[in-house]
């Protein structure tokens, strides 16, 4: 007879080490026993390709030229090669068998009694099981390498390198990132242009591009806005790195694409529960600081995102309806209006909220003028001015809070030089050397960042405000702004707006610079983000029409 024979296997390492070569050897042999003949083109191999998904590029033609009659019978090393899915293995057996094709495996039971044919299913099903079992092990041995604070082997973050695994025993030295310096300055340039000079995404782009600098990866020399996103968002950079922070998952939109197989239907992937995230320390390479400060920018674009809007809503995404709903923006033929979604998140059972859409033009100029009048007006701006300069002057920071953070990092000094000695005499390895240094380096920068704080928090108690020279500043700044101005300077100001037909009430802060000029204009606050909350003042705007 005219036999086939088909091979698999699912690992690129069990392809490297030629793990397919032993099946097709021992199943060559069986071949020539049988007395049948195989050829060339009747071998069917899948390297690298899962078990569990049954679509695949040799196994698919195979099972086409099977209905072609291009063979007599197909033999295999065993059932698992077809499939590690029990139900699957009995979708191609039965075809085969459907059309008079013959199914030969050479490690299973081949039943022909129904006796023999339920120990062959009882024999897939256990393929079935040591697929899951093997995933498994192998998931559970990861997580716990990974709660030993040691890092798996794979591609590192943009600005690190990684130092593989080498040696055995005692002489064992776990895998571990270190700073690539010429990278890192770059992350530096990115969080600093983002955070400090608040450039959009866009810029960020350009600017690499301008500057010759490559992603770390990828066919384009240039980086486009994922990874530039992915980048900021990494934890990696302030010295923790995660493992376990998503998994794999069928998309809930796949694309039709019928032309390439896939290795799994899982080409997807979730966020699990940050609960379930798992931390190693690692090497910081910004602040924290910085890091949050582009986290809140990140959000704030998100928020003010334009989403190919047709019209100019100066306060979009900041007006709220008195039931606490937002306010969007719609309307069409040239009457827009701020409306509230109350209605369509309770879509579609009736709407509870009364309150009516307000007009796009009146509240805009309405608010607009009366901040104008708010940064303006030389009583209300004095008001703000000196209860601010009295609540920072009231702040307390005793010495006692410097001096036990600069106790803590003389401790810190002197148990670093304990595990240095021990290194040095071969009384700890490697690997606890790394690790414990990490962690100090990680406390160190802690304590810093605190001492940084109170040391400024203790310098910005001793100023004086011009209030005149303010009200100056604010004056050249809002005289006749165009749209896109006026824009920024409400995200800068406004936090909230709770507005109604008859009244609008407007939440947020003035901003105060020790060292205003006309081009900041008070609008890149130095202290914009630790101001107390008596800074902040509700006005209300009541209208009569």
């Amino acid at each position: 007879m005219k036999a086939a024979m088909y091979a698999r296997v699912s690992t690129e390492r069990q392809k490297d080490e030629q793990t397919i070569e032993t099946q097709l050897d021992e199943v060559k042999n069986a071949v020539e026993k049988d007395g049948n003949t195989l050829s060339d083109e009747d071998i069917y191999t899948d390297d690298g390709w899962s078990g569990a998904y049954l679509p695949r590029p040799s196994l698919d033609k195979l099972r086409q030229d099977a209905k072609n009659h291009k063979f007599d019978i197909l033999y295999t090393y065993d059932k698992g090669r077809i499939s590690r899915m029990y139900i699957h293995q009995e979708i191609v057996i039965n075809e085969l068998k459907d059309i008079n094709i013959e199914f030969k495996s050479l490690h299973d039971i081949n039943g022909k009694t129904p006796e023999e044919q339920v120990m062959g299913g009882v024999m897939g099903i256990f393929h079935e099981y040591e697929r899951v079992k093997t995933s498994e092990r192998f998931r559970i041995a990861k997580l716990n390498k990974v709660k030993n604070g040691k890092l798996l082997g794979y591609n590192p973050p943009y600005g690190y390198d990684y130092i593989p695994v080498s040696g055995n025993g005692m002489s064992k030295r776990n895998g571990k990132f270190v700073i690539n310096n010429i990278e890192a300055e770059n992350v530096k340039k990115i969080f600093n242009w983002v955070g400090i000079e608040e450039i959009s995404l866009r810029e960020v782009i350009r600017r690499l591009y301008e500057e010759g600098i490559p992603p770390k990866k990828g066919k384009r020399n240039s980086w486009t806005k994922g990874p530039v996103i992915r980048l900021l968002k990494n934890e990696t950079y302030i010295g923790e790195h995660y493992y376990n922070k998503s998994e794999s998952c069928i998309p809930t939109k796949p694309r039709k694409d019928r032309k390439h197989f896939k290795h799994t239907n899982k080409t997807s992937r979730r966020t699990r529960d940050r609960s379930e995230w798992l931390s190693v320390k690692v090497i910081p390479i910004i602040e924290k600081d910085l890091f949050d400060k582009v986290q809140l920018k990140l959000r704030e674009n998100l928020k003010y995102a334009k989403r190919n809007t047709k019209h100019e809503y100066l306060f979009g995404g900041l007006t709220y309806c008195t039931c606490g709903c937002k306010r969007s923006c719609d309307g069409a033929r040239g009457n827009y209006y701020y409306r509230c979604t109350e209605r369509l998140q309770r879509f579609p059972e009736p709407s509870l909220c009364t309150e009516r859409g307000i007009n796009v033009s009146a509240m805009d100029d309405a608010a607009w003028n009366k901040i104008v009048t708010l940064l303006t007006e030389p009583s209300l701006v004095e008001q703000q001015l000196e209860r601010y300069i009295k609540a920072r002057k009231e702040a307390k920071y005793t010495e006692d809070d410097t001096s036990s953070i600069s106790k803590e990092l003389a401790n810190l000094s002197a148990e670093e030089n304990r595990y240095v000695g021990a290194f040095g005499r071969g009384s700890i390895t490697d690997e606890m050397f790394d690790s414990q240094m990490a962690n100090l380096n990680n406390r160190k920068l802690d304590l810093k960042n605190k001492l940084n704080k109170i040391k400024n928090k203790k310098s910005q108690n001793n100023f004086d405000i011009d209030t005149s020279s303010v009200q100056e500043q604010f004056k050249y700044l809002l005289d006749d702004l165009n749209f896109e101005d006026k824009l920024f300077t409400v995200r800068k100001i406004v936090d909230r707006i709770v507005a109604t037909k008859e009244e609008i009430t407007i939440c947020g802060n003035i901003p105060i610079n020790q060292t205003l000029t006309p081009e900041k204009a008070g609008l890149h606050a130095k202290y914009r983000h630790r101001r107390p909350t008596k800074r902040r003042q509700i006005n209300i705007i009541q209208r009569t029409n």
